[in-house]
């Protein structure tokens, strides 16, 4: 590109804009370098005649310009939050995602400054909607990773929005590209952290242990703090799913082993004893744990295990019996008090509602019989046939990408030249070296770890 005269006024600069808004290379190679030049300052300007740029600029056709100027007054000291809520409410509607993801910094930021004018009203869940909206059209697709996900289902944890944040975690991260898109190894952990404890507060476990093993098993030097956060909430989610703490994927790289070891022996003895289906020495465990959980931010999350413990034991009588009393559930379960029999009705009646085992109840006993039956469904149903041919045609999707992206680290030159110094065998271990901002004493993430109040 030819060295272009930077502007000295607005006027000058929407007239250079003007000249040269005809088609994405005509931006990326003439207008997003002049921008780049420009002070923060400029932005915060009007033109000659004090009209504001903002509504000269077209929000489709000058998104990127767009981005620069909304960006600025919306983190200014003292915005006019009436102001720029209509403004960035309406740009984020119809802005061009080709430009916008040529700076995605300014980008990220209009969002941030959405986000603080909304909170300024007192109402920061105007501000939900409209990103989740924004987000699905500013991705390359619904399975690349941006620099907004992450603050995104942060907002919607902070304003407990957790269904909004849905359309967005429903689709698996495959693909992340890291240049120029301003996307860091943190925005990862962050991300599958926070979408975990989005899908905790709606009681999705099962999602929400499949993010946290994400997390845990990213590729690593040195363990990042949001690891070992995400394994203590994977030590109790696993318990409420599997009875148990489930063991880590093999390729979890070894210093977040070592790291989860010396970091969360409070968490493996607790699992010690939810695993002995003891209800009183769970109780004195959960007891001696207690401060660790509050500090932790568990302490919600590690009540729900005090619940899970009765059920799981009504899952063991199951093996072992066709027929008993709800007065014998009680006893064998360790529920406690004159109304013991009738907690224990209601949770088996809870656990038939939810599928987790298959009984009937039955009170032409004095006591009420309950009888224990296996699943009755054959899975030859149009359902059944369904979800068996969208799973067959998720792994095959899978196993494509998985091939193609075999091919292309084999032929990059990054592979070839560490396979040459090798001796032809790439070394463990890859990932960021250094997480500073993260290690040690908890980081700037720790306020949104569930403290009770959110998921309790």
């Amino acid at each position: 590109m030819p060295n272009q005269q930077t502007p000295g006024t607005v006027d000058e600069l929407l007239q250079f804009i003007s000249a040269h808004s005809d088609g994405i290379e005509n931006i990326s190679n003439h207008i997003f370098p002049m921008l780049k030049q420009l002070p923060q300052q400029f932005f915060l300007q009007g033109t000659a005649d004090n009209q504001d740029p903002l509504d000269l600029l077209d929000q489709t056709f000058c998104s990127l310009a767009y981005t620069y100027f909304l960006s600025a007054r919306c983190n200014a000291e003292r915005p006019n939050a009436a102001h720029l809520l209509n403004y960035a409410l309406n740009f984020l509607q119809v802005f061009d995602p080709q430009q916008v993801r040529i700076a995605p910094d300014k980008f990220l930021q209009v969002a941030q400054g959405l986000c603080r004018i909304a909170a300024q009203y007192g109402n920061s869940v105007i501000a939900i909607k409209p990103l989740v909206n924004a987000l699905q059209r500013y991705a390359q697709s619904q399975n690349h990773l941006t620099n907004l996900h992450q603050y995104l289902i942060k907002e919607c944890l902070l304003s407990k929005c957790y269904k909004q944040a849905l359309p967005i975690l429903l689709n698996d991260i495959t693909e992340i590209e890291t240049s120029g898109t301003g996307i860091g190894y943190i925005d990862h952990l962050l991300y599958h952290y926070y979408g975990a404890m989005v899908y905790i507060g709606l009681k999705n476990y099962e999602r929400a242990f499949y993010f946290l093993k994400l997390v845990i098993s990213a590729p690593a030097n040195i363990t990042s703090q949001i690891q070992i956060e995400a394994y203590k909430k994977f030590s109790l989610v696993s318990l409420l799913l599997h009875g148990k703490i489930a063991p880590l994927p093999k390729y979890t790289a070894t210093a977040v082993f070592r790291s989860i070891k010396n970091q969360c022996q409070a968490y493996q003895d607790y699992s010690g004893a939810f695993e002995s289906l003891n209800v009183k020495r769970l109780r004195n465990e959960f007891n001696k744990c207690a401060d660790t959980f509050r500090k932790d931010k568990n302490l919600g999350l590690a009540k729900q295990t005090l619940d899970a413990i009765y059920r799981r034991n009504i899952q063991q009588l199951t093996q072992t019996y066709l027929t008993l009393s709800l007065a014998d559930i009680a006893e064998a379960v360790g529920l406690e008090g004159p109304n013991a029999a009738k907690m224990a009705e209601n949770y088996v009646l809870r656990m038939i509602e939810s599928r987790e085992i298959f009984a009937t109840i039955s009170h032409s006993h004095q006591n009420g019989m309950v009888s224990f039956h296996d699943n009755a469904d054959m899975y030859n149903t149009s359902l059944t046939i369904t979800h068996l041919e969208q799973q067959i045609a998720k792994a095959t999707k899978v196993s494509e990408r998985v091939i193609k992206t075999d091919r292309a680290i084999g032929c990059s030159k990054e592979y070839l030249a560490k396979s040459l110094a090798t001796g032809g065998a790439i070394p463990g271990g890859l990932g960021p070296a250094d997480d500073s901002e993260f290690l040690g004493a908890g980081g700037g993430f720790d306020n949104f770890i569930d403290d009770g109040k959110y998921f309790g």
